[in-house]
């Protein structure tokens, strides 16, 4: 079952995706999706500092490998930071 993250209105998100191109993978390269993905998660899990948010994001950008499906690679950070 997809996480709640998952759930959520990524509409922005999308759109300014399909503008550059295909709104599927992740790029771990572009800061302004790291940022939005950041910004979604500390709703999610408030009590995790922005550092290791990012530290997850970071690790499973290594991990998951490109392109980063979002589905696999989100279930990838959230399942790091519930750790």
């Amino acid at each position: 079952m997809a996480h709640a993250v998952l759930n959520e209105d990524w509409s922005y998100y999308d759109d300014k995706k399909k503008k550059l191109g295909d709104s599927s993978d992740f790029a771990c390269t572009e800061r302004w999706e790291v940022d939005y993905l950041v910004d979604k998660l500390k709703k999610h899990f408030p009590k995790k500092e922005e550092a290791a948010i990012r530290s997850a994001i970071e690790a499973c950008c290594k991990q998951v490998g490109a392109p980063h499906p979002r589905e696999k690679f989100v279930d990838c950070v959230v399942k790091r930071l519930s750790n």
